[in-house]
């Protein structure tokens, strides 16, 4: 096993901490080799709410991790999510003297540092610029480099999120003593391990239903067409039991994993269970009917506003291949037909896919941003890369995201 394809990511969440330790194999894909998950404190819906007991969960994960693996872990990709992510759609061109240009990487660079200049670094961070769509003399091609023309027009999507979120959040990882080498949004991690390339074409929605954060991936012909977070997640499901049968929210998380589904037209048996109370350690007893109608209004609630979330793009009529959910919430009981009636698309639910090892532990959905970071590091080749100081500070260093996006174009072309 060779050091430098090693590579680590950190699934930051709200109700865990996960870390991967991965072997890249160029001909075999990801092999994971160590693994460290813990109990999330201290960050909710994306943002810190206590540093302090964050970087204990941080630590105790890539200590776990560690142990696993027999790796030292020095340096880490982290996971980025909230309503503070911002995405939108530029367009930077270039004319050319010469009528007859041939494009070269150059042409790509300049247009990718033109773009990059107009968000504002003073209150924002650049996490990705992603190229997606070329006009070459108006014409539109896959890919310009190579070719002659004498305009070139790009359409990238950028995504952004607060500069203080980001230096809070690096902050409190490196506090650890292991350094962040880059950031992926959860969006993009979640469906680069559960869609496929057929998908996005035809035009899907990823939607990782986590904790406290929704989040949704819009693909069509083969782009990244929306991104947002939503602010629901499984958290607001386990309140609702929590009130309403007044037991404590471990409690309630607990039997609505053990008891919970989608809907209560799926209910076979209509047994009772007894659940000692939080104020005294009596018991309570609760049906096993309004435990899933509890979990089915707010259930149903949540992807009613995602529906509306994706309606509001114009993108729902065109989505010929569905919707995949994925996330924590995914492993409810029969979410995909409940589903299928809210959202009124076909829906299958997404579960990571183009890695091995640990294969009985990471195949379900709440490991989906987890082996999403590990592909996207593998991917854009991140392995062992030295973090820069300009993106330590918050800034976007251009000339190696320019980099990366080539080794990438090579690869493919």
């Amino acid at each position: 096993m060779s050091k430098n394809r090693i590579v680590v990511v950190t699934d930051i969440g709200s109700s865990k901490v996960t870390t991967l330790v991965a072997d890249i194999d160029e001909v075999d894909g990801l092999h994971i080799i160590g693994w460290g998950e813990s109990p999330s404190n201290g960050i909710e819906k994306g943002v810190i709410t206590n540093p302090n007991e964050l970087v204990k969960s941080v630590r105790e994960s890539l200590s776990l991790a560690e142990n696993s693996s027999g790796f030292r872990i020095t340096t880490t990709v982290v996971n980025i999510s909230g309503q503070h992510i911002d995405f939108k759609v530029e367009i930077e061109g270039l004319s050319f003297q010469n009528q007859s240009k041939e494009i070269d990487e150059n042409d790509i660079a300049f247009l990718i540092e033109k773009v990059s200049e107009k968000v504002p670094k003073d209150i924002s961070s650049i996490l990705h610029i992603l190229p997606k769509k070329y006009l070459l003399d108006d014409e539109l091609v896959l890919e310009p480099i190579g070719l002659i023309g004498s305009k070139l027009d790009v359409e990238f999507n950028i995504v952004t999120t607060k500069l203080n979120v980001f230096n809070n959040l690096k902050k409190v990882v490196e506090s650890t003593g292991v350094e962040i080498i880059d950031f992926v949004v959860n969006p993009i991690a979640s469906a680069m391990s559960v869609l496929f390339e057929e998908e996005k074409d035809l035009g899907i929605v990823c939607v990782d239903i986590g904790a406290s954060l929704s989040d949704i991936a819009i693909y069509k012909n083969g782009n990244l067409e929306y991104l947002r977070s939503l602010p629901l997640g499984g958290n607001l499901i386990t309140k609702d039991i929590a009130y309403r049968f007044r037991i404590s929210k471990e409690v309630a998380e607990s039997i609505k994993k053990q008891l919970g589904m989608s809907s209560v037209e799926f209910i076979e048996s209509e047994e009772s269970i007894d659940i000692p109370t939080r104020e005294d350690g009596e018991s309570v007893r609760i049906n096993r009917y309004e435990l899933v109608e509890t979990i089915e209004w707010r259930l149903s609630e949540i992807l009613e506003i995602v529906r509306k979330e994706i309606e509001k793009t114009g993108l729902y009529e065109r989505l010929n291949a569905g919707i995949v959910i994925t996330g924590g919430v995914a492993n409810t009981p029969y979410i995909q037909e409940f589903a299928q009636k809210v959202l009124d698309k076909e829906v299958r639910i997404g579960k990571p896919k183009g890695y091995k090892g640990f294969s009985d532990k990471f195949s379900y959905p709440d490991f989906a941003t987890g082996i999403g970071m590990l592909q996207f590091v593998k991917t854009y080749k991140l392995v062992n890369r030295e973090f820069s100081k300009s993106r330590n500070q918050g800034n976007l260093n251009i000339s190696e995201m320019v980099n990366r996006f080539f080794d990438k174009i090579k690869e493919l072309f």
